[in-house]
């Protein structure tokens, strides 16, 4: 079977086959486990009817919003994040019913309910979407691009060695200069435009990618506008990386790719819900966490001399300066000799602070920056003035990340490793701008809930 045979049954544009998957699933799940529940006469056929339905549709909500997005093919997601993902959904979408029932009936959802339902809905989920990954990984997405420039070598270099993409070609004109970079991939001449299609089109290519700036070669438009008549879908590289690994690449824009995206200051309207989305759940991990300071501070101070909070000079939103506070995690003589990045396995972090580090306790008391309206729960996580300058220098668009509050957690954490050169600086604010670009209050609970797993697997 080609790779566009199997893929195209399996993957929509948007997913609607599989928000109908879940959705079905969900209502099966409730109402077996409702059935089996030995309090049945509490549930009487309509309420079982009705609370089956209302848990498929907000079933198939909150494993979006954990994670598992369905407009992207299905395989580029490991297994560890279909699992996480898959419970979290499904954790959360059922307190959301079991709420719902206890406010509206005398009685709550038994042991019968509640283990049949999780486990029936959480195994089917996750065989689903493992098998399809299974199926899919066999049969990689087929890319063909267009032009090779020095674009087109950033893309392959990030395609090279990813299962879940197979490199078909490179297409040449005769308009290129005799300097443009060669590439380690098939080459096809352009002979004209025709060709190139039928060409595409029977090597099975399920996706054509533009590696064109803003000059474009007469023979690559002629083929890009015949490409529809032959059922290729073609489209630029910025656009290609944003939707397969939802970041925008600062290496593929434009002052055309630059005016074609809104970029700007975040909406007063969407600040006004980010801040009482912040206060909410900032005052209730406030209330969750401080009982557990005191022991914090006592093993800090057992742990190494010195105080058992550390304040630092941050950059904010719109450049703001500010200071942060954190658990002291490193010795007090770490900076005597100036501003230096931190590192993964730094010698100058103590042996608590090393587990604070990776559990992220050491930014808890960030939350009270959060309370007074410094930071927000989700956003760019704050970098320090020194690093701001120097990497404004290195990296293009890198002042773009102030455009919205910065954050606790954010989309580069989720994403991306913890990082202290400037190429990790660079990879962290292209997810940093999908951020941005995508703003919304789904999104930010999506990576609040994405986080909790990376708190409980100790990365950063």
């Amino acid at each position: 079977m080609t790779a566009k045979k199997g893929l195209r049954p399996l993957a929509s544009k948007y997913g609607r086959r599989w928000v109908v998957f879940d959705t079905v699933l969900g209502f099966i799940a409730m109402r077996v486990s409702l059935s089996l529940s030995p309090y049945v006469d509490v549930y009487y056929a309509a309420n079982q009817i009705f609370v089956s339905i209302a848990f498929g549709f907000i079933l198939a909500g909150c494993l979006r919003l954990a994670g598992l997005n369905t407009h992207r093919f299905e395989h580029v997601f490991s297994y560890y994040e279909i699992i996480i993902s898959t419970i979290i959904g499904t954790v959360a979408a059922f307190l959301i019913v079991s709420l719902a029932v206890t406010f509206t009936h005398v009685h709550v959802f038994g042991r019968y309910v509640v283990i049949g339902t999780l486990l029936i809905s959480s195994l089917g989920i996750i065989t689903q979407r493992s098998l399809v990954k299974l199926f899919l990984g066999k049969s990689p997405i087929k890319l063909f691009l267009l032009g090779s420039t020095p674009a087109a070598l950033k893309l392959i270099e990030r395609v090279h060695g990813d299962k879940h993409f197979h490199l078909v070609g490179v297409a040449c004109s005769d308009f290129q200069d005799e300097d443009t970079p060669k590439t380690a991939t098939v080459e096809y001449q352009i002979e004209d435009p025709i060709s190139l299609c039928k060409y595409v089109k029977n090597n099975d290519v399920d996706l054509v990618v533009s590696c064109y700036g803003e000059q474009v070669p007469e023979a690559i438009c002629q083929a890009i506008e015949k490409m529809p008549f032959y059922g290729i879908d073609v489209i630029n590289k910025g656009y290609f990386v944003e939707t397969y690994f939802r970041e925008i690449s600062v290496e593929f824009q434009n002052y055309h790719w630059l005016t074609s995206h809104s970029f700007r200051p975040t909406e007063e309207s969407h600040l006004v819900l980010k801040r009482g989305f912040d206060i909410a759940f900032g005052a209730l991990i406030a209330l969750l966490i401080l009982p557990l300071f005191p022991l914090f501070a006592f093993i800090i101070k057992l742990d190494s001399k010195g105080p058992v909070f550390y304040t630092q000079t941050r950059v904010g939103y719109l450049g703001r300066p500010f200071k942060i506070i954190k658990f002291r995690s490193m010795r007090t003589d770490a900076e005597t000799d100036g501003a230096v990045w931190a590192t993964q396995k730094d010698p100058r972090v103590t042996r608590w602070g090393n587990f604070m580090r990776r559990t992220r306790i050491d930014e808890l008391p960030q939350i009270w920056n959060v309370l007074k309206g410094e930071m927000s729960l989700i956003g760019p996580r704050p970098e320090r003035p020194e690093f701001v300058e120097e990497l404004k220098k290195e990296i293009p668009l890198y002042e773009w990340r102030y455009l919205i509050p910065p954050g606790l957690t954010g989309w580069a954490q989720i994403r991306y490793k913890y990082g202290s050169t400037v190429e990790d600086a660079k990879r962290k604010l292209q997810y940093d701008l999908y951020y941005i670009k995508r703003a919304s209050i789904a999104l930010e609970i999506q990576i609040l809930l994405q986080t909790i797993p990376l708190i409980m697997k100790g990365s950063r």
